[in-house]
Parts: C-alpha cells; sequence; structure tokens
C-alpha cells in the first residue's frame, strides 16, 4: 500500500461517534479512543495463559501532537509523549493489561485515582489469587502495595531507592 493510500484512510477512518464525542469528553480526556482502547485491552488479557513473572512498568511513547494528556518526562529518550502503564509478561513480553494515564480527569464515570497502589491493583486485577510473581520499579514500592497483592495471592518484587521512607536507616556502627 502506498504513503498515499494509507494517509487517505486514515483521515477517513474514524473509531467513536463525533456526534457524542464533545459531550464525552466533558467528563473523559479518552473519549475520541475509549471504547476501541478498552477493547483492545480486554483481547489482550482473554488472549494469553500468563507465566509466572509479570512486570508493572511506565511506558512513554513518543508524541507529539497536541494531546490533553501528553505527558513531558525529561528523563525519557522521548521526552514527549503519551504516558501509559503496562503489565508485561516478564518472559515473553506479552502485553496483558494497559492504562493510559490521561492525568487528573473531570469528575466522571472515567475518574479512577493515579496513585500508585489503586495502578498496581487495576492493572494486576486479570491474575488475582494465581499466585505470580509482580515486578515493579521503584515508582510503585511501597508496603501498602505489598500488603494489597499480598491479600490477592501475589508476591512482590521490587527495585527500592536509599530515600523511601519505609526503609530504616542503617544502624550505627558501634
Amino acid at each position: 500500500m502506498s504513503l498515499k493510500r494509507f494517509k487517505f484512510l486514515l483521515r477517513c477512518c474514524t473509531f467513536d461517534d463525533r456526534e457524542t464525542r464533545n459531550e464525552r469528553r466533558r467528563t473523559d480526556k479518552l473519549a475520541p479512543m475509549r471504547e476501541t482502547f478498552e477493547k483492545f485491552v480486554e483481547k489482550c488479557n482473554s488472549n494469553y495463559c500468563v507465566e509466572q513473572n509479570v512486570t508493572i512498568d511506565e511506558i512513554l511513547e513518543g508524541f507529539r501532537v497536541r494531546c490533553p494528556f501528553r505527558q513531558y518526562i525529561p528523563s525519557k529518550p522521548n521526552k514527549y509523549g503519551i504516558k501509559i502503564f503496562a503489565t508485561v509478561c516478564a518472559n515473553t513480553l506479552y502485553t496483558l493489561n494497559l492504562e493510559i494515564y490521561a492525568g487528573k480527569q473531570p469528575g466522571g464515570p472515567c475518574s479512577v485515582s493515579n496513585s500508585p497502589l489503586d495502578v498496581v491493583l487495576r492493572l494486576s486485577k486479570p491474575i488475582f489469587n494465581r499466585g505470580r510473581n509482580v515486578i515493579v520499579n521503584n515508582w510503585f514500592t511501597s508496603i501498602d502495595v505489598k500488603e494489597a497483592l499480598k491479600d490477592k495471592k501475589l508476591s512482590y518484587v521490587v527495585t527500592i531507592r536509599k530515600n523511601k521512607k519505609e526503609i530504616p536507616p542503617p544502624a550505627p556502627v558501634l
């Protein structure tokens, strides 16, 4: 397919109802793509039996077009983009669950808490009570997350920073 044909098809392709988009956008920044994205994630969940280890992390997908939830993270290779939280099988790199970070959503059915605890619980929901290992980076590291995952019969492997409030100071040498 030629580039010209692809661009033509892309311009003609829409995944939502333009008539109600503005109304839905008042309560959901992801309104134009929410339905398609959720169907994609549902298929990812239902078509794979996850292995023992899963990783939960953030991805910054490079994206410079105007967007109400575009993020700027100077430490990433692509400094501007869409921040996505993902649950991925650690062995096969299969994506099990995704969540687009849309910042603070206006009140409504799509408004969710973006605390590390809530993000980890939403992303690990497909593997609750299956005895899997959840591997996370230091942003998701806390005692609350550990306790919540333990209640869901999941083990927890973390990266720890020395300055986390949960880590006690070293014992003095006598």
